[in-house]
Formats: C-alpha cells, sequence, structure tokens
C-alpha cells in the first residue's frame, strides 16, 4: 500500500472512530481522565501515520490503535501512580483495568457512544457548551465542523471548548455517566447532539464527499437505541428518529457515481430506500401520542412531505411552508428560515424568495454562510440577472470547503456563461 493510500485510510479511521475509541476507553479508565485519553488516542494516530505507510496495516485498524491507547493511558497513570500524582482506584492497575468495566447506567444501555454523550451533556455547562463537547469528544467533530454547525467563527468554538473543559475540571464537576431521572433532563442535549451529529453526515462541511453515510446512519442508530429504552422513549425522540430516516431514505440518490451532488428534483425515488421510509412511518405514528409539538415534529413532516409525495411537482409546498412557519415560531433558525424561502421560492416565485432572503440579510448574520449565497444566485439565475447571480455563487464558492459542493458550484457557474 501506498504512503499516500495510507495516509487515507488513517484520515478515514480518525474521522469515522475516533470518538468511538473515547468512548470505550472512557468506560475503562473512567470519562475524569478524557483528557488523556484524547490525547492518547490522537497520539495513536500519530505513530500509526509514521508507521502504516511504511508496513502492512492491521488487520483490525481500529483494535490496533484502540491497544495502542489504552497502553499508553495505562503506562502514563502507573507513571503518575508510583509518582504519588494520582490516586486512583476506581480500577486495577496491575490487571490493565479489565476488571472493572467503569461507569454504567443505571438502566444498562450497553454503548458506550450513546453513555459518553450523556456524560458529556453535564448540566453544570450551558447548552451549546454541552452539544460543542459531545461533538468534539465523541463524533470526532473539528472545530472547523462544530463551527459550521452553529453558524459561528473557528475561534469562538476554540474558545467555549476550551471554556467548557475548564469549568468541568476546576470545577469540580465530575464527569459522570448519569443514571435515573438525570437521563431525562439531558435528554434534549443529547438530542441536539445526534440532529447536528446527522446534518453533518447529510451534508459534509469540509472533505470530498458531500455525504458521510457513516455519521448519519450512527444517529439514527442511537436515536432509534434511545427510542427502545423505558428510560428514554418519547414522543419527541420518536419524532427525532422519523426525521433521521425519512432523511436517510433519500440517501442513495443524492449523490451521482462520481459523488456529485443530485437535487432533490432530479433523484431517481426508485433508489430511495422504503425500508427506511416504512421505519419512519412507524416513528411517526408513535411520535404522534404527545400533545406537545416540538421542533423534531415539524421537521419531520417536513421530511415526511418530500419523502412520501410520488413525484416533485405534486410536492404539498403549502404544507412544507405551514410546517415552517410554526417551526420558526418553537424555535427560531436563520438556517431553517432559509430553507422556509427556498420553499416561499416554489411557491410564490423567484422574486418573492429574493425579497425574502433580503429581508433575512439585514435581520441576521448570514454573510459568512455559503448556502445562503447559493441560494441568492439560484434565484437570481431564475430572474435572468445572470451578472449577479454569479456574483452570488462565487461568493458561496469562497465559502465552501467541500469539493464535491465546490462542483456544483462551477456547473452553475458555467451553466450562466452558457446562457450569456
Amino acid at each position: 500500500m501506498s504512503p499516500d493510500t495510507a495516509r487515507d485510510s488513517l484520515d478515514h479511521l480518525f474521522r469515522h472512530h475516533a470518538g468511538q475509541m473515547v468512548s470505550v476507553l472512557s468506560r475503562i479508565f473512567g470519562v475524569r481522565h478524557i483528557d488523556l485519553i484524547e490525547d492518547v488516542v490522537q497520539d495513536g494516530l500519530v505513530a500509526a501515520m509514521r508507521k502504516w505507510p511504511y508496513s502492512q496495516i492491521p488487520r483490525d485498524p481500529r483494535a490496533w490503535l484502540t491497544q495502542v491507547a489504552k497502553n499508553r493511558v495505562l503506562d502514563r497513570l502507573r507513571r503518575d501512580a508510583r509518582s504519588g500524582s494520582i490516586d486512583d482506584g476506581s480500577f486495577d492497575l496491575a490487571s490493565g483495568g479489565e476488571s472493572e468495566p467503569g461507569a454504567r447506567f443505571e438502566t444498562e444501555f450497553g454503548e458506550d457512544q450513546l453513555q459518553m454523550i450523556f456524560a458529556c451533556c453535564h448540566p453544570a455547562i450551558a447548552r451549546d457548551s454541552q452539544v460543542a463537547l459531545t461533538l468534539k469528544i465523541v463524533g470526532g467533530f473539528s472545530v472547523a465542523e462544530i463551527a459550521k454547525a452553529y453558524l459561528a467563527k473557528k475561534e469562538s468554538i476554540a474558545k467555549l471548548l476550551t471554556r467548557a473543559k475548564q469549568k468541568l475540571r476546576l470545577g469540580g464537576v465530575p464527569l459522570e455517566i448519569p443514571g435515573g431521572a438525570e437521563l431525562g433532563r439531558r435528554l434534549d442535549a443529547v438530542l441536539q447532539v445526534l440532529y447536528l451529529m446527522f446534518n453533518e453526515g447529510y451534508a459534509a462541511s469540509t472533505g470530498g464527499e458531500i455525504v458521510r453515510r457513516d455519521l448519519c446512519f450512527e444517529a439514527v442508530r442511537l436515536a432509534e437505541l434511545l427510542a427502545r429504552h423505558p428510560s428514554t422513549a418519547s414522543p419527541k425522540v420518536h419524532a427525532a428518529a422519523a426525521l433521521f430516516l425519512f432523511q436517510a431514505a433519500r440517501l442513495p440518490a443524492r449523490t451521482d457515481v462520481q459523488g456529485d451532488l443530485i437535487l432533490l428534483a432530479d433523484q431517481d425515488r426508485d433508489v430511495w430506500d422504503k425500508a427506511l421510509i416504512n421505519r419512519a412511518i412507524r416513528h411517526m405514528h408513535l411520535s404522534a401520542s404527545w400533545e406537545k409539538l416540538t421542533a423534531f415534529h415539524l421537521e419531520a413532516e417536513i421530511a415526511a412531505a418530500y419523502s412520501l409525495a410520488p413525484n416533485f411537482a405534486v410536492t404539498d409546498w403549502e404544507r412544507i411552508l405551514e410546517c415552517y412557519t410554526l417551526l420558526q415560531a418553537v424555535t427560531f433558525s436563520p438556517v431553517a428560515e432559509l430553507n422556509r424561502i427556498i420553499v416561499v421560492g416554489r411557491i410564490r416565485g423567484p422574486a418573492a424568495a429574493i425579497s425574502a432572503l433580503e429581508r433575512s440579510a439585514a435581520r441576521y448574520d448570514l454573510g459568512g454562510y455559503n448556502l445562503f449565497h447559493i441560494t441568492r444566485g439560484h434565484f437570481l439565475a431564475e430572474l435572468g440577472r445572470a451578472d449577479e447571480a454569479r456574483r452570488s455563487l462565487e461568493r458561496g464558492l469562497s465559502l465552501t470547503q467541500n469539493n464535491a459542493v465546490r462542483r456544483f458550484i462551477h456547473r452553475r457557474l458555467g451553466e450562466l456563461l452558457e446562457s450569456k
């Protein structure tokens, strides 16, 4: 295997499995050692980066990396124990930590990653900090990916993460797996983590692929695990699971064989996953047992309207617009507002959409959001304002780090040139 191929495999492994490795090691050694665990997982990847390009990659790379990281944690803790700098009785250092499985849920989930998500969503820190910290530690998200999810600057997210860890550590707050009623109190933050995890998988902010199926289906798996568990099953969890499944069902048609983006209007609905749609419908029915209407209910209904329409032309745009209007009343989001305006354009035409986009731009800071400029460019092109459309698309291109989206914008720019 060439050095470049090995490095690509390592990059894939880190992005897809670092959070799982951190979760496994946190169960073994205790989540209060999270900083050390994150460091050794990174160190193991650096060691592999140096070794694997020039040797055979292990048969089970994740197991190899996890074992390397585990050995490094043990070495560090044993050294600290000998020096008297720690007194750790949570596991047996002599046996390699195997005699004690670590903290578990009061009602066992048996799922390292989900337990770690609940542990990181600690009420001692603010909600945004909980979610960002969990995405970083468990999801393996980069600071840039978290910043994209929050429409924030990378510097702001980096400071937020630092403050969150300091508050947990300096405040003496134990980062522990919760039990009993505490599970329910942390559920909203956990669902927000899964929501952002799915969104990053559905429309990756960086890299060469627009879709990261691993993130999408990990969010689906964990949401359905929550929906089955008696301590966390609730209508809003079923609504979240329905939303993820409706969206995941369309993934097979979202890109072509080259990995280029296919818009909803052009997708082959015959390749949508009907089994996932049926699972989504079951979760939708279960979510209806609650009078309270959550954002997940409304987004699931929007996704259902798209997924259950026999073709693009007969999509119930009026119902989708109504749901977006209700969604904005429940919890306002500039991103949801942009999606609402796209639907306005479908119903009332591009001029109405442009007018709504300009009002949003004046009210919210969307100048650094690539999809705002891409959407604006699309509607300007429909109005025949080619030069303005080109400038908007070029601005969107400058803000885009995903190669598949960049290729999509280049195609649109080429179409504008051909239409002159």
